[in-house]
């Protein structure tokens, strides 16, 4: 059973049912969220090192909650020149409060050093609740689960942004890369493709991508480690994968909201944190790592110069089922060109 091996690294997991699956919260694993259908987990998870973490980055996959920037000047994964993960992120565990049956807030507070040298005291804060999504799973003879998170930092100081920033980020990690594709919609559908992807990263991604017509197409796999920002400019609507050797479809969705959107790209920034707006990341963790992230990022309230706070809402829905019943979800529940994603 899913629950027991689910309790080996994590006593205090709490499960939420949703349509054909369950969603987890885990407070034991720093505050991290999975999902299974039936007694099968959809997400990555690395049990041994769950059970056996390191000193260092602890990289136990799920749906995981980040303060951003993660490069430049304001960076939360350089405090000190050499990229690292925080204790805030990599070893406090939240507290967990159940307000229903079908949803629960995750709350702690952390404190995170930036390169300025400004430690940047946050709650952090994730309120999740389970979707029912078995309109849709019984139209097209699928199975799925689905949640929404409602995910937040909120400074518990004073800081100026010319200190301090943050946006929260909300990283979500799945097994595999050769062989799946990655996508994201867009509705300025003759976006060039500069203005729909920030390629600011490291490597070269564009040669695994292809866009036209609202939608761009992203080759996982390979020998490259490669990621991607999904611009604002061109009115991004969602992001998702499809892996045919799981029959699983992923999508997650957040709207554009009023605030500041940043630069995520995890270098130096040579531009500065607001050289561009990204609302979503793809991380292609290549044949390496064999895993793969499909990301949300909130922007941040500021005013008067001040860091107020940054919300991130954003909708997961995993699906599985055959090629022709999820190529039919696709095109009628979220207007997609199926044919290019699923071949």
């Amino acid at each position: 059973m899913i629950l027991e091996k689910l309790k080996t690294v994590d006593p205090n997991i709490h499960g939420m049912a949703s349509t054909d699956g369950m969603v987890w919260l885990s407070p034991g694993l720093q505050g991290r969220i999975f999902c299974s259908i039936g007694d099968e987990l959809t997400h990555k998870l690395d049990f041994d090192l769950a059970s056996n973490p390191t000193d260092g980055f602890n990289n136990i996959g799920g749906n995981s909650l980040w303060p951003g920037p993660e490069g430049g000047a304001f960076a939360y994964n350089y405090p000190h020149g050499e990229w690292t993960v925080q204790d805030g992120i990599n070893k406090v565990c939240p507290a967990l409060t159940p307000e229903s049956a079908a949803c629960a807030v995750m709350t702690k507070d952390i404190s995170m050093l930036n390169p300025k040298g400004v430690t940047v005291d946050l709650e952090y804060r994730r309120k999740v609740q389970t979707l029912d999504i078995s309109g849709q799973t019984a139209a097209y003879g699928v199975k799925g689960v689905a949640y929404t998170e409602c995910d937040s930092f909120t400074p518990k100081k004073d800081y100026s942004v010319e200190d301090a920033i943050v946006c929260a980020w909300s990283l979500e990690q799945f097994n595999g890369a050769e062989g799946i594709t990655a996508f994201g919609k867009y509705a300025k559908k003759d976006a060039g493709i500069k203005q729909v992807i920030n390629d600011d990263f490291y490597g070269d991604p564009l040669v695994r991508i292809t866009a036209a017509n609202g939608l761009f197409l992203f080759r996982l796999g390979g020998p490259c480690r490669l990621q991607i920002g999904f611009r604002k400019d061109c009115l991004p609507e969602l992001i998702g994968a499809y892996d045919a050797s799981r029959n699983q479809l992923i999508i997650r969705k957040t709207a554009i909201e009023e605030g500041t959107y940043i630069n995520i790209a995890d270098n130096d920034q040579k531009n500065g944190a607001y050289s561009t707006e990204d609302v979503y990341s793809i991380f292609n963790g290549s044949q390496e790592l064999n895993f793969f992230e499909l990301e949300t990022i909130a922007p941040m309230t500021v005013r008067n110069g001040k860091l107020i706070r940054s919300v991130l809402n954003s909708r997961t829905f995993i699906y599985r089922g055959g090629a022709d019943q999820l190529r039919a979800l696709l095109e009628k529940e979220y207007q997609l060109n199926s044919k290019e994603i699923i071949k």
